[in-house]
């Protein structure tokens, strides 16, 4: 047919309340499943961090807790597990979602935007953890706490912890649920940028290289698990001295400290050496690669189940501009 002599123009989605509702829903679900499957994982881990001598590495670390505690063991901090995690997969993905919107569309003109993904796929992740920080981080002190001390904390449940840790120091009271804020934030703010631009750019890899692999179902989740094992892995090494540092805070908590995260760090290498920072490095990498993996696949499978296409997360704009306008293809 004949061409038009302006190009076209597609208005950019702007997605209703409802949708970043589901997104939330979509992502609580993923989240919630994927770390209650790996929460053994988190056990070791956190064992390896807390207790360094008495584990030499993850496959003895597993062993003994076994042999010492039994199976039940494997369970310590489910039920702030699965608080912590309902709450961040219910923010972070559609403040991920919103942020990454607001950013290009919004704050940033479309050209800019195209030119500057990675920038905003950064900042769009790192806004979202702030968000999902703020209730995750009791939630994070007292799983710490239970899986460190379990004699202490298992048959009080979460609410126990929870008012245990407030009744610490009456000076702080609930701020006390607090205290490993700042290192969490840092841990958080790392992992999930790195994770959302990692898992962007690895899915991109994939299609380039496998084209053929675009709009089969089947496919297209095997893509999102492989994305999200390497995102997993990548964040981890990125995030580990953060997540070190606050296991160390929350473990120390109860002391009154209020060390920030450079007097933290410096604390740990002086008395444990630099290595205490990535501690339980390779537990947490397994651990990461599982659960991002299965994050990105379960949420893009309740993303279909509840009929929202792929066209609403549309993450990069091919933008054509010229004198008379942008054409966005």
């Amino acid at each position: 047919g004949p061409l038009s002599s302006n190009p076209l123009k597609r208005q950019p989605p702007n997605l209703p309340p409802a949708i970043y509702a589901l997104f939330g829903i979509c992502g609580a679900a993923g989240c919630a499943l994927t770390h209650t499957l790996v929460i053994p994982f988190d056990v070791v881990k956190t064992r390896l961090q807390t207790s360094p001598d008495r584990y030499s590495n993850i496959v003895d670390g597993a062993v003994t807790i076994a042999k010492t505690e039994g199976m039940r063991a494997f369970s310590l901090g489910g039920e702030a597990t699965l608080a912590g995690y309902c709450w961040y997969g219910l923010t972070v993905y559609p403040s991920y979602a919103f942020f990454k919107w607001y950013l290009e569309h919004s704050l940033f003109t479309s050209a800019y935007a195209a030119a500057h993904v990675n920038d905003i796929a950064l900042i769009a992740g790192a806004l979202a953890a702030v968000i999902a920080s703020i209730g995750l981080t009791p939630m994070e002190a007292c799983r710490i706490r239970t899986v460190a001390e379990p004699e202490t904390y298992r048959d009080i449940g979460l609410l126990g912890t929870m008012g245990v840790i407030s009744n610490e120091n009456p000076l702080l009271g609930w701020k006390g649920l607090y205290a490993g804020f700042p290192s969490l934030l840092a841990r958080q703010v790392s992992f999930g940028s790195v994770k959302f631009l990692a898992f962007e750019r690895a899915c991109d890899a994939i299609y380039i290289s496998f084209p053929e692999l675009r709009g089969v179902t089947y496919a297209a989740l095997g893509v999102s698990l492989a994305g999200g094992a390497f995102s997993g892995a990548l964040s981890s090494v990125v995030s580990q001295p953060a997540d070190s540092i606050l296991t160390y805070v929350s473990k120390n908590s109860r002391e009154g400290s209020d060390a920030g995260i450079i007097e933290s760090a410096q604390l740990m290498v002086k008395n444990e050496g630099a290595g205490s920072l990535f501690r339980g490095l390779g537990s947490r990498c397994l651990w990461a690669s599982c659960i991002i993996s299965g994050q990105f696949c379960l949420y893009d499978i309740f993303r279909s189940a509840f009929g929202i296409n792929s066209e609403d997360l549309v993450q990069v704009f091919q933008v054509l501009i010229n004198g008379q306008g942008i054409a966005i293809s």
